[in-house]
């Protein structure tokens, strides 16, 4: 393996190539191959829990050595934090200081409090995670301290062409790479189901599976990888700070022929591009991976295809036929050879177990490598029983990882790493306790915050004493609320909440319904997003009361802190909390009011795209668990047939601060009775209408 080269020189305004580096061996390869920028993760607090990633020690080689090479090093630090997290992320960042990447890629808003407040010579990237797709948002982030955004894959080329022109800080855009359905930053099943949140790296991949429907059984929301190559001349004509790929879950073999062929299209010129999509294209086939098309950037609402048969990310090698204990035989698709990283997959939406090729037979003769077309006998699965028929794919290659650790680059970053010494840390701020606050002791009169469909039945939920109501932002909402206004006494606390997307046609039909409501003298709304701050500020500056929703991720006070500093009233505790981030929650300051969400059916999956072939019906998994397709505005979202009651925060302390309980009615078939349920177990402290999400197991 030669020594890595410095990339080219970048022309003025062209995009970098942004590479991700997963481990040791990926980076190298993506230096061969000439990506200008790497990011990576470290072993803790990064949204790929499940990547090789880096410990401080490698960290600081990387940099140093990818600083050599003239390459920039991204550092992922980009998971959600809890606040009993907060003194151990505040160290590593301390020590990730003093190494000087050349960005931190972050989520979390407290994070990035810390950021600007003790380390503000650390340029911030916002991570695609924290959803922000539009111009509002951009500026929501611009006003945080971010100086770059990394933008949703669920875009079209004509939005990012708009974002990228009109953004007051730079702009990343993925080419190349896995699509999930949900919304980047949107998706709860992965918590929901056991804990692991794709919002702190622990993803378990539940739109990967097989579930049911109308007496089938398909992957009903797993999309095929994104394969951006024929957009590139577009996109570099726009004003695009990088190029990012997609993929610190994947081996070398992968991100060094993908930023092969990306350099290719990128550095070709108007009269060779031609000619570098076919070689580009040519090195792209060889790569593991899921079937591949154009994605959301296409604009084709069918562009994200669902890939129904078996979705496992790898190279097609051949259908594996038993041929004794530990032993199949396979005619090759594609040439194979020892320590190749092997994947058997069975039936549609199941994933085999990985394992390295050490034995391999032609002919009854033992062979290190074999070509596309023969057929071979490969050692494979328990030695003790013969392995079930299957497609084989190939994950990786163990070859080539082998030559490239062993590669000047890597022992260069091994050197440097072993001579690692962490920095002394300084005195670390107050980020628990802060001020001696003393937690509310609970109460038996909980204040609620009723999130209904509309403003139907309202005299029944008036019996129930909300504190407040909140209702969906839409001109049917509005008139309703009008013609019962007679009936409603002096009630007027409502909040109108916007939905979690709001693009083009559907950010200006949300602007005209919530001025009118503001001219009616409307002031309190709830936001689900970053950009809908500004969004809503700018209709009335300094004359809204805006709360945001729990899918703005606070986990921890500081998060609460720079929503604040957005002109937010209050924010919405993460559902995703456990019992040990709400007890240290409730000792933390908040400069708003807080509220906690209590029941409901949040979305699990929240998406832009509708699976053309899902039917009417439950959805169910493999594992009896039944889900149910609904809308939230422009957006396709799935729900569990179990509701969620967080029932412990009835008896845990709360925060100075706490204003309410969330009570989201919303899709209930009964919203009346199902009020009056929840009153009766609040006032008398028992009963469980749910399942309790994350309070009791743990959120990891």
């Amino acid at each position: 393996m030669t020594d890595a080269r410095k990339p080219p020189a970048r022309e003025p305004g062209r995009p970098e190539i942004l590479a991700p580096a997963g481990g040791p061996s990926s980076w190298a390869a993506a230096l061969a191959a000439g990506a200008d920028a790497v990011y990576a993760g470290l072993d803790h607090f990064s949204a790929r829990a499940y990547a090789e990633n880096f410990s401080l020690a490698e960290l600081n080689g990387l940099v140093e050595e990818s600083r050599r090479v003239g390459v920039k090093v991204y550092l992922a630090f980009n998971s959600l934090i809890k606040d009993t997290e907060l003194a151990e992320a505040f160290k590593t960042l301390c020590a990730v200081s003093e190494m000087r990447p050349d960005a931190l890629i972050v989520q979390d808003l407290g994070l990035a409090h810390l950021v600007r407040k003790y380390h503000p010579g650390l340029p911030l990237h916002a991570s695609t995670l924290t959803a922000v797709h539009n111009v509002d948002g951009l500026a929501a982030l611009a006003s945080l301290g971010f100086s770059r955004a990394v933008l949703p894959r669920e875009l079209n080329l004509s939005e990012i062409s708009v974002l990228s022109q009109r953004s007051p800080i730079g702009v990343e855009v993925f080419v190349h790479g896995a699509l999930c359905f949900s919304f980047s930053g949107l998706c709860l099943m992965s918590s929901f189901l056991g804990g692991r949140s794709a919002l702190r790296g622990g993803c378990t991949q539940p739109c990967r599976r097989a579930y049911q429907n109308a007496g089938r059984q398909r992957t009903f929301f797993s999309l095929s990888d994104f394969l951006g190559l024929g957009f590139i001349p577009e996109l570099r004509k726009l004003p695009i700070a990088a190029l990012k790929i997609e993929g610190r879950m994947k081996g070398p073999d992968y991100v060094g022929q993908v930023v092969k062929a990306y350099r290719l299209m990128l550095d070709a010129d108007e009269n060779s591009l031609e000619e570098a999509y076919g070689q580009a294209s040519e090195l792209l086939k060889a790569i593991p991976g899921r079937p591949s098309g154009p994605g959301f950037i296409a604009g084709d609402p069918m562009a994200p295809a669902i890939w129904e048969g078996r979705n496992s990310s790898g190279l097609k090698l051949g259908e594996l036929r038993p041929a004794g204990k530990g032993l199949g035989q396979i005619t090759l698709v594609a040439p194979l050879r020892l320590l190749d990283r092997l994947r058997l997959v069975g039936d549609v939406g199941e994933d085999g177990q990985a394992h390295k090729l050490r034995r391999m037979w032609r002919d009854g003769q033992e062979v290190s490598e074999a070509a596309r077309g023969e057929t071979v006998t490969i050692a494979i699965g328990d030695p003790g029983q013969a392995p079930p028929a299957g497609l084989v794919l190939r994950i990786g290659s163990g070859s080539l990882e082998k030559e490239l650790m062993a590669s000047e680059p890597v022992k260069r970053l091994r050197s440097l790493a072993r001579q690692y010494s962490p920095p002394s840390p300084g005195p670390a701020p107050a980020l628990g306790r802060e001020r001696g606050q003393t937690p509310m002791a609970p109460g038996r009169s909980q204040p609620l915050w009723l999130w209904l469909d509309g403003p139907h039945n309202l005299q029944d939920m008036l019996r129930l004493r909300p504190r407040k109501i909140i209702l969906p932002l839409t001109a049917e909402n509005a008139k309703e609320l009008g013609r019962q206004r007679k009936m409603l006494s002096s009630f007027s606390d409502f909040v109108w909440s916007l939905p979690p997307l709001l693009l083009g046609h559907g950010q200006e039909k949300a602007r005209r319904e919530a001025a009118k409501l503001i001219e009616a003298g409307h002031r309190d709304f709830m936001i689900s997003n970053l950009g809908q701050a500004p969004f809503m500020s700018r209709l009335k500056p300094g004359g809204l009361k805006i709360w945001a929703d729990h899918r703005l991720g606070v986990l921890n006070h500081l998060a609460g802190q720079a929503l604040h500093e957005l002109g937010l009233a209050g924010v919405t505790i993460s559902l995703e909390s456990d019992q040990e981030t709400i007890a240290r929650l409730a000792q933390a300051s908040f400069p708003g009011g807080v509220l906690m969400y209590l029941y409901g059916r949040p979305a699990l999956f929240t998406s832009r795209f509708r699976p053309p072939s899902l039917r009417r019906g439950p959805i169910v998994s493999q594992r009896g668990e039944k889900f149910w397709a609904a809308e939230d505005g422009d957006a396709f979202i799935l729900q569990s047939e179990h509701r969620v009651f967080l029932g412990g925060l009835l008896k845990a302390p709360k925060p100075r601060g706490f204003v309410g309980l969330v009570i989201d009615l919303r899709r209930e078939p009964n919203p009346a009775e199902a009020a009056r349920r929840l009153r009766k177990a609040i006032d008398q402290g028992r009963g469980s209408p749910g399942l309790s999400f994350n309070f009791k197991r743990g959120l990891h």
